[in-house]
Formats: C-alpha cells, sequence, structure tokens
C-alpha cells in the first residue's frame, strides 16, 4: 500500500466516503422500513432501492480513486497532439516532457544561471522523494 493513501488529503477522502456510505445505508433502512408500514407506499421502497443504488456508486468511486492513485495511467500525446493508445504511468510521462524540456532551453533562459540550477535541483530532489 502506498503511503500517499493515508495522507491528510486521502484521509478526509476516506471519511467522506464512509460518512456518505453510512448516511445512504441508513437512509435506505429508513425508506424500506417506511414502506413496509402500514403508511408507506411503493414510492418508499423504490426509495430505499434509490439509496442503496446511490451507496453503491460512491464505493464503486472510491473503489476507482484508489485503483487510479495507485497505478496512475496518462496517455502519451505524440505528433503534433494526436493521442497514441499507449498507457504509461505518470512518472514515465512526466520523464518524456522534462526529457523534452532539458534537450533544448528556452531563449530566455540564461543556461549559467546558479538561481535556476539551484532550484531545478529542489524539484528533482522533490521528485525524488514523491517516487518513494
Amino acid at each position: 500500500m502506498r503511503r500517499v493513501l493515508f495522507s491528510p488529503g486521502w484521509l478526509l477522502r476516506h471519511a467522506l466516503a464512509w460518512s456518505l456510505v453510512v448516511f445512504f445505508v441508513y437512509m435506505g433502512r429508513w425508506q424500506w422500513t417506511k414502506g413496509e408500514s402500514s403508511h408507506g407506499t411503493l414510492q418508499n421502497l423504490f426509495y430505499g432501492i434509490e439509496w442503496w443504488i446511490f451507496t453503491a456508486f460512491v464505493l464503486y468511486l472510491w473503489g476507482k480513486m484508489i485503483v487510479e492513485e495507485i497505478r496512475p495511467t496518462a496517455s502519451v500525446l505524440a505528433d503534433g497532439g494526436s493521442e497514441a493508445g499507449a498507457e504509461v504511468t505518470e512518472h514515465a510521462a512526466a520523464n518524456v516532457v522534462l526529457a523534452s524540456l532539458a534537450a533544448s532551453p528556452p531563449d530566455d533562459e540564461d543556461p549559467d544561471d546558479a538561481e535556476l540550477e539551484a532550484y531545478n535541483r529542489y524539484l528533482a530532489a522533490l521528485r525524488e522523494g514523491d517516487r518513494v
């Protein structure tokens, strides 16, 4: 399991997903029991089923977000913007972009700029920290 799933942002997402699941199940059970009572209607029973469908939808999206975080995919753009069919990891796509940027620095950039070199080293250290 990746440590990123326990970051503050992800902990908030986990809490939100599970609180929605608990709320939706509660509402579904309440509507279902209301539909079974003497004052209930068939509409209440269908609302009960609808709340459980909402629960399944939240669980599906939550699982999909986790899978995307663990195994990210990105489309590689080639030939002036057309999408290539191959899927690569986010890091590989970032490496392609970084390699193309490093190959030809912009004209307005001074290659001997010490501040720029220090900033680039800082960014490289951050990128290495994300790989862990």
